[in-house]
């Protein structure tokens, strides 16, 4: 995602926020209840559970961003985020301020916002000028927006980083067929902690991370591991290479230990800007039709209409790399093939792992990586480059989170 000038934290936001005089019932009367009764828990359950109003303002490009403020004289961080039960209160403290924007924001929009930008945030600031102020700090926050699992989640591997798609997102959405309007410029994974990233369109920082992973990984073997550190970084190495040529953006390993054995699944982003629609066949139908002519005999190719878009998931068994002495390896391979609001890119999140025998647990951890991605939205320009990624994409605005009908 982009960050503005000086390390000012931003944050995708609404294509148009609003600017209307203060109503105390634009907001959430939840948390107006919650602050004034003092209850903590009640305001951590209405943060997760409604929306809350944010200050924005805009960038030079004309999008939004969240306005942060200055943290006070001697806070270990530079920026403080204040966060609003109404546009009443938020008025309250802008005063005679001239800018006045504001977005309603839901917790899977806030939450990559903190998660990211956290180092730089002092405090999180609740109706700040009343009438019933509130401070927390980041962490606080970030744990009052984390869901509860489930009982039923059989792989004890709950994240759920995004379950909803803001009003933000829907407006964007509904531009992306008129000339100019927003379309898909790249896809944010939103990966938990116990992911390790390896980012892939950027040389030094690819091995740099090439290097912590394996130095992790192997840790406990001591100094007698330093052949097989070389070797396994050579190799992460090629295949990085590899995936990078062939158009993939980010390599992910996930990393958290199992109660016996470590699970193993490795997941690779690609990203493919195929332009306008040629034809009566849109570029994910002709995916799909490719797919669907070559299917095995334990082949599983699905399809799901969500309120952002389709999206197709191939199922498949294979066989390791040979190169590595795993052909004799069974993997279960994972294709989510998802088309990009505008319908000109693809975004494909490809995912392997060994642990055939836990077919269905690994697909619902694939299925949650998957509704925790975000698009990313902009209106291209013509200086636009044609498929940015995750990091990079121009005039990014507020993301379509995933939920079980937004992908």
């Amino acid at each position: 995602m982009t960050e503005a000038s000086e390390g000012r934290p931003t944050a995708d936001e609404g294509p148009a926020p609003a600017t209307v005089d203060p109503q105390s019932d634009v907001g959430s009367p939840a948390l107006a209840r919650a602050l004034a009764t003092g209850d903590r828990a009640a305001v951590a359950r209405s943060l997760r559970e409604d929306a809350v109003v944010v200050p924005v303002l805009d960038r030079e490009d004309g999008t939004p961003q969240v306005q942060v403020f200055p943290a006070p004289e001697g806070a270990d961080k530079p920026y403080q985020v204040c966060l609003f039960s109404s546009t009443e209160t938020l008025a309250a403290f802008l005063g005679d301020a001239p800018e006045r924007a504001f977005s309603l924001r839901r917790r899977e929009s806030l939450a990559p916002f903190l998660t990211r930008h956290g180092a730089a945030l002092h405090q999180v600031h609740l109706d700040p000028a009343g009438p019933h102020p509130m401070v927390a700090t980041v962490e606080e926050i970030l744990t009052a927006l984390d869901p509860q699992p489930p009982a039923d989640d059989p792989t004890g591997l709950f994240d759920e980083t995004g379950t909803g798609i803001s009003g933000e997102a829907l407006h964007a959405l509904g531009t992306v067929e008129e000339p100019g309007g927003f379309r898909g410029l790249g896809i944010e994974l939103n990966l938990p902690e116990h992911w390790a990233i390896i980012e892939l369109d950027e040389p030094e920082r690819r091995e740099r991370q090439i290097r912590d992973i394996v130095k992790q990984q192997t840790a406990k073997l001591g100094d007698r591991s330093a052949p097989l550190r070389r070797d396994l970084r050579e190799k992460l190495i090629e295949v990085a290479d590899k995936a990078e040529a062939a158009g993939g953006k980010v390599m992910a390993y996930l990393l958290l230990p199992g109660q016996e054995a470590t699970l193993a699944l490795n997941l690779t982003l690609y990203w493919h800007d195929l332009g306008p629609e040629a034809g009566s066949s849109s570029h994910l139908q002709r995916v799909q039709d490719r797919i669907g002519g070559e299917l095995g005999p334990d082949d599983a190719l699905t399809r799901t209409e969500t309120l952002s878009g389709p999206f197709l998931r191939h199922v498949r068994l294979g066989q390791g790399s040979e190169e590595v002495g795993g052909q004799n390896l069974p993997l279960l391979l994972v294709d989510y093939w998802a088309e990009a609001p505008g319908r000109q890119s693809v975004a494909r999140l490809s995912f392997s792992t060994p642990h055939v025998g836990i077919r269905d647990e690994m697909l619902r951890l694939t299925d949650k990586v998957l509704f925790s991605t975000e698009w990313i939205l902009g209106q291209p320009t013509e200086d636009a480059p044609a498929a940015p990624d995750s990091d990079g994409a121009p005039a990014p605005v507020a993301p379509a989170s995933p939920s079980p009908a937004a992908v």
